[in-house]
């Protein structure tokens, strides 16, 4: 076996023929005076960079923990996407910036016929990149665990497989590998969805960009190559290349805007979509035995991989022991597997409602999450208020 796989050599020859076309279209694109032909050379490129930097992510986010990164880098994929969708983003605020020049200042497509032969040729390409991409992303997983060695040596195959893993819905998440065992599973476990995941959505935005900018470039050329103006002034025909421009930067936008939300959302560790902060703590706080509970985080690591945290309080430690299973389980229901639970004991001298577990200091209290104040998402079990 070499260094690369067969899906990666594709990769590898995507990104060569990719800078290859970029080089062609934007000297092209200069001499013949197109802007539509400029901007699917840029969109060429950036999806080059997408492809370049979706694969190293990947390679990162096999990484489960570093000494520098205790949760490894599970969000390199998450934090490419981000970059990809605000490169993406600000490319195309540049390239409408140039097509409202064209409105105010009108200009011919020179070499018209040149232009429409790269057109079409970037056509092609984009048409075969789509073709492998999508043959490399929805083919059969192979034998055996994703962790193996085998499994590493696909990186395409491994972006792939994040795109089918990732859930947009936590409530109905899949099993992880911190998935807490459950009388929901078994046989009528429901199936996953599969959704797309942050960093392949970057990756086909690009694509996406690409075809769109060589369709423009095309359509804009034929007119020109037709209906030539010779040295006849600007008519109609000068402003369908920046009218077409503009139609694609749009198209390409409405893509980037809702990625760069979703990974904002987990970059800022929002609570994520789907999970109810309200109903769940009202059920883990009539759990029995759970006298209050305070503290509740949740968040967003990467991929569907939701994290939770909180406090409980509890009159002894066997009330804990037994209410520890019955909240895992109110949290696997909701799709969050990995939960970390800080039991603290019922004293005269602390309220319910306040953290047991102070910091030693009181200079330090503001820095901790769990204040002698009273703490956020603070709710106490209803035969406690009695007491």
């Amino acid at each position: 076996m070499g260094r690369y796989s067969g899906r990666s050599s594709r990769l590898i020859l995507m990104c060569v023929v990719s800078l290859v076309l970029f080089a062609v279209e934007i000297s092209v694109a200069y001499a013949g005076n197109s802007l539509s032909l400029a901007s699917d050379a840029f969109a060429v490129l950036s999806h080059l960079i997408s492809m370049i930097i979706g694969l190293f992510s990947v390679r990162f986010s096999r990484i489960r923990w570093h000494k520098a990164n205790t949760f490894g880098f599970s969000r390199a994929d998450v934090l490419g996407a981000f970059g990809n969708s605000v490169f993406a983003t600000a490319l195309m605020f540049s390239i409408f910036v140039e097509a409202v020049k064209r409105f105010i200042n009108p200009q011919k497509t020179e070499k018209a016929l040149l232009v429409l032969i790269v057109g079409i040729a970037g056509l092609f390409f984009n048409v075969f990149n789509y073709v492998i991409f999508m043959d490399c992303c929805y083919c059969r997983e192979p034998q055996g665990d994703a962790e193996t060695v085998g499994f590493e040596k696909d990186d395409v195959f491994s972006v792939c497989r994040t795109y089918t893993q990732h859930s947009v819905s936590s409530l109905n998440a899949g099993d992880s590998p911190n998935d807490q065992k459950s009388p929901e599973e078994g046989p009528e476990k429901k199936k996953e969805k599969k959704s797309e995941a942050l960093n392949i959505r970057g990756v086909l935005l690009h694509v996406m960009g690409d075809a769109l900018g060589s369709v423009v470039v095309v359509v804009a050329a034929t007119i020109f190559h037709v209906l030539p103006l010779g040295n006849a002034p600007c008519n109609w025909q000068c402003y369908i290349d920046p009218s077409l421009t503009i139609i694609m930067v749009f198209i390409i936008l409405s893509s980037a805007f809702p990625l760069i939300k979703e990974t904002s959302i987990i970059l800022l560790q929002m609570v994520p979509k789907g999970v109810n902060m309200q109903l769940l703590t009202d059920r883990l706080a009539h759990v029995p035995g759970v006298s209050s509970l305070h503290e509740v985080h949740v968040w967003e690591l990467a991929g569907g991989k939701n994290i939770a945290t909180l406090h409980i309080k509890c009159q002894t430690p066997t009330d804990y022991q037994d209410a520890a299973y019955k909240i895992r389980k109110v949290f696997h229901e909701a799709g969050i597997h990995s939960v970390t639970i800080q039991p603290e004991y019922m004293d005269h001298k602390t309220s319910q409602l306040l953290c047991s577990s102070p910091c030693i200091s009181k200079t330090c209290d503001s820095q901790l999450c769990c204040s002698q104040r009273k703490p956020p998402m603070a709710k106490t079990n209803g035969y406690t208020d009695k007491n």
